[in-house]
Formats: C-alpha cells, sequence, structure tokens
C-alpha cells in the first residue's frame, strides 16, 4: 500500500506540476525561430576586397550564390584560407594550375582567413607562392565566413554551379580530380 501511495504520490505531482504552465511553453515557442529563418537572416550581401584594391560583390541565399559578374559564366569556388596553414599552401599550385586551365569558366575568390595580415608580408606571401587567383582581405571575409557555416578551420571550401547552385563543400584541401571533373563536365 505504501509503494502505491507513493506512485500516485509522485504521478499526481507530475500532472500537476508538468514542465511549466501552458502561457511559457507558448511564449517559447513563440520567441523561438526556426532554423530555416535563422539560415535567412543569415543570408547576406557580400562585399570583398581584393589585395589588387578590386571589389567583388556576391550574394549567398538559400545556397545560392548570385554575381553579376560570375552567374551564367563561371562556376565559382569560396575558398577560405590562412598563409600559415600547410593543408591551404598545398592546394596553391592546384587552384593556380585549374584556375589558368579553365579561366574562361572557373573562378577561385581566395578568402583570407587571418585578421589584420601585414599588407607587406601577405604580397611577399602572393609573389612567393604565384598566386594567380583574386585574394579577399578584410573584416568582410570574416562576416562571410560566420555566415559559411560558421567557418573555424581553414582551408574550407564552396563550389557553386554556373547558375549559382550549391554544388559541393570542401573541408581540408581540395581533392584535384573531382574538382577537375565537374569542370571540365560543366
Amino acid at each position: 500500500m505504501k509503494k502505491f501511495l507513493l506512485l500516485f504520490t509522485v504521478l499526481v505531482a507530475f500532472i500537476f506540476v508538468g514542465c511549466g504552465s501552458e502561457d511559457e511553453a507558448k511564449a517559447v515557442v513563440d520567441n523561438s525561430q526556426s532554423f530555416k529563418e535563422l539560415k535567412a537572416l543569415s543570408n547576406k550581401d557580400y562585399s570583398l576586397k581584393t589585395t589588387q584594391g578590386k571589389e567583388i560583390k556576391l550574394t549567398i541565399q538559400n545556397d545560392i550564390l548570385t554575381s553579376k559578374d560570375y552567374n551564367g559564366k563561371k562556376i565559382v569556388m569560396v575558398n577560405f584560407w590562412a598563409t600559415w596553414c600547410p593543408p591551404c599552401i598545398k592546394e596553391i599550385p592546384v587552384f593556380n594550375e585549374l584556375y589558368e586551365k579553365y579561366s574562361d569558366k572557373f573562378e577561385i575568390v581566395g578568402v583570407l582567413f587571418e585578421k589584420d595580415k601585414d599588407p607587406n608580408e601577405l604580397k611577399a606571401f602572393i609573389e612567393k607562392y604565384n598566386i594567380k587567383f583574386p585574394i579577399t582581405v578584410g573584416d568582410e571575409n570574416f562576416r562571410m565566413a560566420k555566415a559559411f557555416n560558421n567557418v573555424q578551420k581553414v582551408p574550407e571550401s564552396y563550389l557553386y554551379s554556373k547558375s549559382g547552385n550549391f554544388v559541393k563543400s570542401y573541408i581540408g584541401e581540395v581533392n584535384k580530380e573531382d574538382l577537375e571533373e565537374y569542370i571540365r563536365s560543366n
């Protein structure tokens, strides 16, 4: 009988106490945002500055890259990288080769993921590794990295079709054969 009474008391307590009132639960639901809403908030226009003083304007919305310079014309690889990163350095010759070989239909946007990089050091690095593709610098790079799946490690690259649709992401080094096959066939 004691066990039954104890079980009954616990059950009654759960029924009347529960997880809070309906008003509290409704407030949580009303104040929360769906994943789609949160993703929509991160969709932005980006105005990236290159080391050459040019501006690259991109819009990323619902996994679609829009750019008046690239859409309908070129496949775009957005590559987050750093000068201190060995795999990033290892990718440079691959990117240079593909960039030159498919210059009519492939663009790489190198997004430097380093704060306050000395411009002279960066220039020397670009010359040392003979980087052919545009490199962007500045705070906008970090805002964009936050929206791109909150980039934390480099290299991290995102590939978009000529129409701007997201194709694939690469965490770590890009697979040259895979990337070249996609470029060649599109």
